[in-house]
This record gives structure tokens, sequence and C-alpha cells, in this order.
């Protein structure tokens, strides 16, 4: 009989063969990163009771993790980051810079103790903001299955880890992004960043200030996007990209 495996400390999961892809302590059911130290607190405390001994940490390591499971964890956040690439319409460069930031954060363990998910999506936030092509954070989060707000998170944790300056985007720099994303044209592009030029975007969800400058610009084409459409391309509500056209709108006719 094979010994029995500790659960999971962020998810509890303890099925290994039908919930588990474990690699090098990678929780295939939460993404949660593994290392020996939450693997050692996720322990219970020993009872005086005449119980199996619990596994020692390596024997736990050996019962879920296939040889060389380091790289293999490292091809499988890879390849979580790939799958993105189409959701978020990345570049070649783009996706090259993330895989790059990526391995750096790989190597210097901040994985460890943190949902992969949470950790990928963040990567992406900081190379696309630092290329000024945004995508909008509920889009990236959505395209990884996690919360938005725990992608922030991760964020600004790894920003702080290494020490980055990142501007805060504008809503120009998410037009490209959501114009594809609603098959919009470059006329409807140029004309949504004049209503920009002339709005105050000092305040709000960027993103949902550039649907709303897109919507705009699309109705005089006779090109017909609903709020719906336009809020679930920046990640936003309908009520939202409704408020801000409204003072876009505001703005263009003073």
């Amino acid at each position: 009989m094979s010994p029995e495996v500790p659960a999971c400390p962020s998810c509890g999961a303890v099925d290994v063969d039908d919930r588990f892809d474990f690699t090098d302590g990678f929780c295939g059911a939460c993404g949660f990163v593994l290392d020996k130290d939450n693997i050692e607190q996720s322990k219970p405390a020993a009872d005086d009771s005449d119980t199996q001994p619990s596994l020692e940490i390596d024997d736990w390591i050996e019962s879920v993790t296939p040889r060389d499971s380091s790289e293999s964890v490292l091809v499988e956040l890879l390849a979580t980051l790939d799958r993105s690439r189409t959701d978020l319409y990345l570049t070649e460069s783009e996706l090259d810079d993330s895989t790059k930031l990526l391995v750096k954060t790989w190597e210097k363990t901040l994985f460890h103790g943190r949902k992969a998910e949470h950790v990928i999506g963040a990567v992406l936030i900081i190379t696309l903001r630092q290329a000024e092509a945004p995508r909008p954070i509920g889009v990236i989060a959505e395209s990884l299955g996690c919360e938005r707000t725990a992608v922030q998170r991760t964020m600004k944790k790894l920003k702080r880890e290494f020490d980055l300056a990142l501007f805060p985007p504008v809503p120009e720099n998410y037009l490209p992004f959501l114009a594809r994303k609603l098959a919009l044209n470059e006329a409807t592009v140029k004309d949504a960043s004049r209503i920009l030029d002339r709005f105050d975007s000092g305040s709000g969800d960027p993103a949902c200030t550039a649907a709303a400058a897109l919507y705009l610009a699309a109705k005089p084409q006779g090109i017909l996007i609903t709020y719906d459409s336009a809020a679930r391309a920046a990640g936003s509500t309908k009520e939202t990209v409704w408020r801000r056209s409204q003072s876009l709108t505001d703005c263009r006719n003073p």
C-alpha cells in the first residue's frame, strides 16, 4: 500500500491520481506551487495516538514527483503562458519578453507558495505594460482562469521584488488590442484616439475608457457594437462602459 500523501496546503486536495498533476510540488488541482517549507507547514501536528507515521518531506516529494521535475514544472508553466497567446493576441516579441520574465521569476523561486496562474498573470501585466501594449487585467485573469484581484496583488509583489518602475497605462495604449477584439478598423481606432485626446483620463479604468471611446467612434461609421461586447473586451461591465461613454460625450459637447 502506498503511503498517504499530505493535502495541498492551498486547496486541500489529496487524490494524486485523480486530482493532481504534481511536478516538483505543483498542484494540478489549484495551481499552487509548493516547496518543502510550505509542505512542512501544512502537515498536521503529531499526536500520541498509534497511527501510521507521516511521510518525511523527501518521501512526499518522491511520491508525487516525476524525475527531472523542476524542468517539468517550468515546461508546464511556459505552456500555460503560451496558451494565453490567442486570447490576448500576443505578438512574438511580447510572448518572448513574457517568457524571459517568467523564467527569471522561476529562477528566483518566486512561484513558491503562490498559485502559478497568479504569477503568470502578473508577469504578463508587467511585460505588456513595459512594452506600452497593456491588456486589461480582467481579460488576463479570465484567460488564466483566476481572479483579477489576486493577479493584481501578485503583480505588485513582483514589481517590488524586481524593483521595477511601471508607469500607469493610458487609454490610448489599449486601443489596438480592444479594436482587434471587437473587429474594428483602423479608421475607428483613429477616431477613438481623437476622442481620447479631448478627455482627461486621470481617473478610472483606462481600458474601460478606451472601450467607451471605441464605442462612440464606431457609431458614426454605422458599426454596431454593444456596451456589453465593449465591456467584455475591456474586462469590465456594460454599466461602467456606459457611464464612461457619457463622460466622453460630455467632453465632446461642452
